[in-house]
This record gives C-alpha cells, sequence and structure tokens, in this order.
C-alpha cells in the first residue's frame, strides 16, 4: 500500500536531516504508530506522504505509483487527514464542513447531502441534531469528530493523524480513539498516526514505529517492542507505561489488614 525507500529530508542543504534514510512499508489495513520524542522528524515524515513536506531524496509510492509523479493536490484529495487543531471553518455549518472536499471536487449536490448524513451518523453525531450547527458551537470532542468526519468525505483508503487525540480531555480522548479503532476497521483503512503518547500508540495500533534523530530505531508490533526492545531509547519509551501499569495494579492490590 505504502513504501518509504531510504527517505531523506533536510532544511539546511544537507548539514543536518530532519529525516534520516528512512525505509518503511505499511501494508492495506496496517495502523501504524510513529512515536518518538518533539523534534524527532515523526511528523515531517508523515506529512512527506502526502506531499506536505516534500521529501529530498528517496522515493515514496503509494499504491505502487511514485507519489513525485503525481499531483499533489489530487494526491491529497486521496488521503483523509486529521489534525489535532482540527482546522474547521468556524463560519461553516458542520455539514458544510464535512462537505468541504467533495465540494470541491464537484460531487453531485444529492450525492454530498447523502454522504454528509452518512458521514455524521458514522461519528455519533446525529445529523438532525449537528448538521446545521457551527462548529464554533460544538465542543473540542465533537469538533475532532466532524474533522475526522471531513476526512473521510472523499472516501479514502489512507489516513494521516497528527496528535488527533491529544488536546482532549481523558474520558473524550478515550471514547474517540476506540470509534476511531473500530471505523479503522470497519472501513479497512491503512492509517498512519503520530503520536507522542506510547500508551495510545500500544492500545491502538497493528505496529509501532520508535523514531530519534531522524530514524527510524525499531518497527513491530506492541508485544515485540514490550517484550523485546532493540536498545536502550526504545526501552525507555516503553518503561512509563510498564510503570504506570504496576503502580495501578499495585493500588488496586487488597490493603493489609491491621
Amino acid at each position: 500500500m505504502i513504501t518509504l525507500t531510504d527517505i531523506r529530508k533536510t532544511y539546511d542543504g544537507g548539514q543536518t536531516f530532519a529525516v534520516d534514510g528512512i525505509s518503511l512499508e505499511i501494508s492495506e489495513g496496517d495502523l501504524l504508530a510513529i512515536v518518538g520524542e518533539s523534534g524527532c522528524g515523526k511528523t515531517t515524515l508523515m506529512k512527506s506522504i502526502n506531499r506536505l513536506n516534500p521529501i529530498t531524496s528517496g522515493m515514496i509510492e503509494v499504491d505502487g505509483e511514485n507519489i513525485s509523479d503525481l499531483d499533489p493536490v489530487m494526491l491529497r484529495r486521496r488521503i483523509g487527514y486529521v489534525f489535532q487543531r482540527i482546522g474547521l471553518f468556524p463560519h461553516m455549518t458542520v455539514g458544510e464542513n464535512v462537505a468541504t472536499v467533495p465540494m470541491l471536487m464537484k460531487w453531485d449536490p444529492a450525492t454530498i447531502d447523502q454522504r454528509v448524513n452518512e458521514l455524521l451518523e458514522l461519528v455519533h453525531l446525529p445529523p438532525e441534531q449537528y448538521r446545521e450547527r457551527r462548529s464554533k458551537d460544538l465542543s473540542g470532542g465533537q469538533q475532532q469528530r466532524v474533522g475526522l468526519a471531513r476526512a473521510l468525505a472523499a472516501r479514502p483508503s489512507i489516513m494521516l493523524m497528527d496528535e488527533p487525540f491529544g488536546a482532549l480531555d481523558p474520558m473524550t480522548r478515550d471514547q474517540l480513539q476506540n470509534d476511531f479503532r473500530q471505523l479503522h476497521d470497519q472501513l479497512n483503512l491503512t492509517t498512519i498516526m503520530v503520536t507522542h503518547d506510547m500508551v495510545e500508540a500500544l492500545l491502538l495500533a497493528d505496529r509501532i514505529a520508535v523514531m530519534a534523530n531522524g530514524k527510524i530505531l525499531q518497527v513491530g508490533t506492541p508485544h515485540e517492542l514490550m517484550t523485546n526492545p532493540v536498545n536502550e531509547t526504545v526501552a525507555s519509551f516503553i518503561e512509563t507505561p510498564k510503570r504506570q501499569a504496576d503502580q495501578l495494579e499495585a493500588l488496586s492490590a487488597p490493603e493489609d489488614s491491621a
């Protein structure tokens, strides 16, 4: 589905590399989480896939096509994109926000209308209740659901997600994480999600890529990373959720009787 071959990205003529020689394959239907500290290159890498951040060298293929040979606008319409700041148009209604890309693609109005209603139901925002509301009047969780519906509007097979749940309160975040995983499976999406939250990656992803200094240190399933980290850096990412799990288990243990 998506193949990255020896990808490099530099902003200073090659003195330093934000992405440094990354090769990676993401299979159809996979949910890959990219984790790493701020500035490690994970968002730069993800944005290279839809040409929002063109690579310096290497090759990226989507469905066997070299993306450098594709029109960037048409490529982005094939790929859903969800990010933390959402980016809804505040002067538009919820329905108008969701319909943005289909309208740009000149879909038939009746088809657009049906698609908007279908997507709002899919993200648990009943259209009769939410379609005519202004996006600025929604809660953060509701706005993120609208952003997800908008990203799905043109029926993409690929989703890019940049810290999509990071700004939400814990309960809303947990619900949206679960809902998205169900949507991912239901629609057979291929998803690449950037997150700094290792617990989120472990619970949501099929595979996790750990990055540092522009390079991928390890790619594996949650189980593989938890049980067999390849070096101390990867192990340090795993240590926090392990420690938190141990602390929660200790808290739930019966108290010693006096």
